[in-house]
């Protein structure tokens, strides 16, 4: 298929929440899942995005572990992703970004994917300072960092081409696990206002369990931690204090 950037989100999110599995006499499936707190995030958007690009009719179901998501047997899905270079089996070490989007030249293309991974596979917090005597840095979490973290080494120096080709500011490091079966851990963030806000501009948040802390940063200058999704809708409907929430 042509990459577009409808395909090149759904790359992104398969690279994130995604496995491949390809069994005898060429079938296989696709699962995709997530948490189940990110069923609507799954229902008004993951689902709508395949079945649009792929011209199926895939429905969302519960998994074990508290995960929701799907499960697609249609060969269109899986022979594309592995035309794309995504494996059969577990892909977390050695998984990256499609050759057709790193190459493709195309700024929507790059930041579709880049959502798609994010909203899978990202995350999005916000902390306090102490610098200074501003009360207000001192008691709330108000500092906002995106971070995506891997065990791909490969996925990573992807990430850094493409974060320098959008003229994103971002850190990068590694961190060795003190437990011997956990591998490396490659992790890059990006810090501060101007850098979350060029996020929102250049790729966006779908997903709506990251998205509500996006918007209750916005609107009250901090984001309480420790909160569900739940309580987060509440507290930008007005039906709980924000202020006397995760301090």
């Amino acid at each position: 298929m042509e990459m577009t950037p409808e395909l090149a989100e759904v790359c992104g999110i398969h690279a994130g929440d995604g496995y491949l599995r390809l069994r005898e006499r060429n079938r296989g499936e696709v699962q995709i899942s997530g948490h189940v707190e990110e069923k609507d995030y799954y229902d008004k958007h993951i689902i709508p995005l395949v079945n649009n690009v792929f011209k199926l009719n895939i429905n969302g179901r519960y998994f074990r572990n508290n995960l929701y998501g799907f499960v697609c047997y249609q060969r269109i899905l899986r022979d594309t992703l592995m035309s794309h270079g995504f494996p059969s089996g577990n892909k977390s070490s050695i998984v990256r970004i499609p050759r057709k989007i790193m190459e493709s030249g195309n700024e929507e293309i790059l930041c579709r994917f880049l959502r798609g991974l994010f909203d899978t596979d990202g995350h999005l917090s916000f902390r306090k300072s102490y610098a200074g005597i501003n009360s207000f840095n001192k008691k709330y979490h108000h500092y906002p960092k995106i971070r995506i973290t891997t065990i791909s080494k490969y996925l990573i120096e992807d990430l850094i081409k493409v974060l320098h080709k959008l003229d994103f500011l971002f850190n990068y490091h590694n961190r060795d696990s003190k437990k011997i079966q956990e591998q490396r851990k490659y992790m890059i963030s990006i810090s501060g206002i101007d850098g979350l806000e060029r996020w929102m501009k250049l790729v966006g948040i779908k997903n709506s369990v990251k998205l509500s802390r996006y918007l209750l940063w916005k609107r009250f200058g901090f984001c309480p931690t420790n909160t569900t999704l739940k309580q987060r809708e509440d507290l930008l409907k007005g039906k709980l204090d924000n202020y006397n929430m995760g301090l």
